[in-house]
C-alpha cells in the first residue's frame, strides 16, 4: 500500500507541480519509510535469523514494531500536509507523536535483531 501511495503522490506532483512544496517530504517519507524500511524489516525478520542459526528473540517484540511504525507513518501522512498550513499545538503534538511512535518502532526492531544475532546468552 505504502508503495501505491507513494507512487501515486509522486504522479501527482509532476501533474500539480506547484505542490511539490507542501508534499515533496510527505511523498520522500512514504516511499522511504513505508515501502523501502517496511520492506527491509520484513526482510530482516526473515533471513537474520536464519543466518545466525537461532530463532527470532521476541515474536512480540517484532509485532509491536510493526504496530508502532505503522501507527506513526500513517500519523505523519495525515499530519505533515496538515502542519504545512495549520501549525496548531495540537498539529504539533500529532505530528511529533507520530515521529516518536515510528522511531520506538524502529528502535524495537534493532533492539529485537540485536539480541537475535547475538544469542540469548
Amino acid at each position: 500500500m505504502y508503495l501505491i501511495i507513494g507512487v501515486t503522490i509522486g504522479v501527482l506532483l509532476t501533474v500539480y507541480p506547484g505542490a511539490i512544496g507542501g508534499f515533496l517530504a510527505m511523498h520522500a517519507h512514504i516511499n522511504l519509510l513505508g515501502w523501502l524500511s517496511m520492506m527491509i524489516f520484513a526482510v530482516a525478520y526473515h533471513v537474520l535469523p536464519r543466518f545466525s542459526g537461532r530463532a527470532l528473540y521476541s515474536e512480540r517484540l517484532s509485532d509491536t514494531h510493526v504496530i508502532l511504525a505503522n501507527i506513526g507513518l500513517i500519523g505523519l501522512m495525515i499530519s505533515w500536509p496538515l502542519s504545512r498550513y495549520y501549525w496548531t499545538p495540537m498539529i504539533r503534538l500529532m505530528f511529533t507523536g507520530a515521529a516518536l511512535c515510528y522511531a520506538m518502532g524502529a528502535y524495537l526492531f534493532v533492539y529485537n535483531i540485536m539480541r537475535t544475532i547475538l544469542g540469548k546468552d
